[in-house]
């Protein structure tokens, strides 16, 4: 740790993750690797899985990455974590989602890594993406971590208040994007349909078979020629919510657009954005949305109370509520006067506040922090 005292030592970081799908902590991971200041900390990654979306552009940043068999067992996974650390030498390890705080935090400890942070990358609680065993487990982990660091302060407030996590381990840093290169919604004239769209893995947590019956109330309320409703993203539950768009006889108004690489082009098209999820921690998607200007409407769960300051930059309504929901899209719609303004507040407060580079600045804070107190707890041995 002594080596680490002179200003322009290379920090050597190791960032843990379970998987390289699409999603958003590994796309958070990216920005972060792809901005980090190479002059100063070098990063390498590796993936507790094989493949996936973002494996091949974080090669393309000229980042190591290391990948373990997909179906390697459990304890494999351990070893042969913990002999890399050995031979990478670290000097701090950052994981990301459950497997990765598992297996990272526990190799890190054994290979005396000197700094150890986990992330927590949405609303952790019981019933909502963990088990009361996964919570045990990040409870009893956190003991051998230097930090917790969760992207919204509800997150944390559920570790610390809920969870009794230690406070002065749980710290918060914001999702960021990079905010560089899309440009905000172009104003036409009037397009040949009314597009509302949701961005999200067609999972439990994202609750689509509500978007789907604010899609049924709103298309009641316009010409169904006029309306178009697109979902963005693949999951198990596609065939569930197809049939369910039959079941509410708006099918034919219904699009499942599956995965896309052009997200942001088709999130131009739309006329509002809506989330409609049963939790999140800080949602990319959202984020995305208000970045180029587009009116969203979201459930009020989670972070998304900490990027939408209700009737400013956005709507927030009650959870599972499809009428509310579709009240607010509706207003949206008819008064594009409220839709500009409230889309152009959105999309400044992403510029102000929700940058790839601010987060990427707290993260480098965060690490330079962590290593100072450490060589000083170790030269006071």
């Amino acid at each position: 740790m002594s080596k680490l005292r002179g200003k322009h030592k290379i920090i050597r970081i190791c960032y843990v993750i379970g998987e390289l799908s699409r999603g958003g902590a590994q796309r958070q991971l990216y920005e972060l690797v792809q901005g980090i200041d190479r002059k100063r900390f070098e990063p390498i990654v590796v993936n507790l899985s094989e493949g996936g979306f973002w494996s091949s552009e974080i090669r393309k940043l000229n980042v190591k990455l290391i990948e373990f068999p997909k179906n390697s067992y459990k304890m494999a996974k351990l070893v042969n974590l913990f002999r890399f650390l050995k031979k990478f030498k670290p000097h701090i390890v950052h994981t990301y989602l459950f497997s990765a705080n598992f297996y990272g935090r526990l190799a890190a400890a054994f290979a005396m890594v000197p700094v150890v942070i986990a992330s927590e990358r949405n609303l952790t609680e019981i019933g909502r993406g963990k088990t009361a065993w996964q919570m045990a487990i990040d409870k009893f982990l956190c003991a051998v971590s230097d930090a917790i660091v969760c992207n919204s302060h509800k997150a944390a407030d559920v570790l610390i208040n809920k969870y009794c996590f230690n406070r002065k381990k749980v710290l918060v840093v914001y999702n960021g994007i990079d905010i560089s290169q899309h440009s905000e919604k172009k104003i036409t004239t009037k397009a040949e349909h009314i597009v509302i769209g949701t961005v999200g893995r067609l999972s439990h947590q994202k609750n689509h078979r509500l978007f789907l019956e604010v899609a049924k109330i709103i298309s009641e309320s316009f010409d169904k020629l006029d309306t178009r409703f697109i979902l963005v993203g693949e999951g198990p539950l596609r065939k569930e919510l197809e049939q369910y768009a039959k079941e509410l006889g708006i099918e034919e108004n219904v699009e499942f657009a599956g995965e896309e690489n052009n997200v942001m082009e088709i999130l131009q098209a739309m006329d509002v954005f809506v989330l409609t999820s049963f939790y999140e921690g800080m949602s990319n998607a959202l984020m995305e949305a208000m970045e180029v200007g587009i009116p969203v409407v979201a459930t009020n769960v989670g972070g998304n109370e900490e990027l939408i300051q209700d009737n400013m930059t956005g709507f927030l309504c009650p959870s599972n509520d499809a009428p509310s929901l579709a009240e607010k899209v509706i207003v949206l719609l008819r008064d594009k006067s409220i839709a500009k303004q409230m889309g152009a507040c959105g999309r400044a407060l992403i510029f102000n506040r929700f940058s790839a580079d601010k987060m990427i600045k707290a993260y480098e804070g965060i690490y330079n922090r962590l290593l100072e107190i450490k060589v000083t707890e170790i030269n006071h041995v």
